[in-house]
């Protein structure tokens, strides 16, 4: 299979070759020696969180860069049958290919050996996962340190003592954050509970809408999370309808995406637990091109990177109390130094996960 693949490769090299002088600088835009070109692979733009802001980091590195051949390539929702083809033509393509999840890493584990020339940059990976890639760099984010802060000051703003969390598919990463939250809300209120709720994918928004809505009205959850992309969309929109509960969205600055269009729902969203994918990816770009990405490792980045931390804006500086605001900056610091241990879903028990769970359910 391998030899097959490099032969195809070899051919397909030589072609290009001697139709557009492969590796030219004036064609990929790039500077002298470094990679010509990026591609972004991933499910769709437009969710208004974690793709997007992956995305904006990728043109981000490639503007710094100078590298005018950059593009997104999305194989939509049937995982099955277009992800492994779609992340194959873009190695074919492109020099830097960048992608997201456990899925890509098992995909790229296929190949990677066929493509000495190429570098892989896969992010949001199990932390437990051993690279033995020589061209692919790994980033596991520790986003239930993140979630840790979001819990904590849900259980902070909370006037009812119950708070919510509504999340996408009931798979680790998603697992990983609500172990982060509910943690942080004990941690700041040891009488918290927690309403918890799964919709089963990313893009049924009216669903995450039906699961909010029980949870403010059925357990009097005041204090809204959700970590649900697309889908999570619908708990803003509980949130609004029924009082203007407080919402805390995921991955980017979620009220930026409503300032303009919709200030109504915006001013529902009093954070977002953001998970800096931009920074980051901009960081393991730039370091890649300086020649100074450790490929072939796996790097766990997390508060003390300032990669998964609240979005504190102008609107969170208004409206969370100046001694809360001091209370989750000094939870930071004791995060970034470790005196505050917080557990992960990776490598957890069913068991123990699940007595987490119930401990706080309302």
């Amino acid at each position: 299979m391998k030899k097959l693949m490099a032969m195809l490769l070899a051919s397909a090299m030589l072609l290009s070759v001697a139709l557009t002088g492969c590796g030219d600088d004036k064609d990929g835009g790039g500077k002298e020696g470094k990679l010509n070109s990026i591609v972004y692979v991933c499910s769709n733009l437009g969710d208004k969180s974690f793709c997007d802001v992956s995305w904006k980091g990728v043109q981000e590195g490639a503007k710094v860069n100078d590298i005018s051949k950059v593009k997104c390539i999305e194989y939509g929702q049937d995982t099955k049958s277009k992800m492994e083809p779609t992340m194959v033509d873009a190695t074919d393509t492109y020099d830097l290919i960048i992608a997201s999840g456990g899925e890509m890493v098992e995909i790229v584990e296929k190949f990677w050996e066929d493509y000495p020339d190429k570098r892989f940059i896969i992010f949001d990976v199990d932390p437990l996962y051993e690279n033995k890639m020589s061209n692919v760099f790994c980033i596991n984010f520790k986003q239930n340190e993140g979630d840790f802060l979001a819990g904590a000051l849900a259980s902070k703003m909370s006037k009812t003592g119950t708070v919510g969390y509504v999340g996408a598919a009931e798979v680790v990463v998603i697992q990983d954050f609500m172990v982060g939250y509910i943690e942080g809300a004990v941690y700041a209120n040891p009488n918290a509970k927690v309403a918890v709720s799964y919709i089963g994918n990313w893009s049924d928004s009216p669903k995450a809408k039906e699961l909010a809505n029980v949870q403010i009205t059925v357990n009097n959850a005041d204090v809204l999370h959700q970590v649900a992309g697309g889908a999570g969309l619908g708990m803003f929109q509980a949130c609004l309808e029924n009082g203007k509960k407080w919402a805390i969205g995921v991955d980017a600055d979620q009220r930026d995406f409503f300032l303009e269009t919709d200030p109504d729902l915006a001013d529902v969203i009093l954070t977002s637990m953001e998970k800096r994918v931009n920074v980051a990816l901009l960081e393991a770009i730039n370091k890649t091109y300086a020649g100074e990405l450790s490929y072939g490792t796996l790097e766990k980045w997390g508060v003390g990177k300032q990669v998964t931390v609240l979005a504190e804006n102008d609107f969170y500086k208004e409206n969370v109390p100046a001694d809360v605001q001091s209370y989750i900056d000094d939870l930071e610091t004791k995060i970034t130094n470790e005196e505050i241990e917080i557990s992960s879903a990776y490598g957890m028990s069913t068991e123990t996960y699940n007595a987490l769970r119930d401990k706080v359910k309302p």
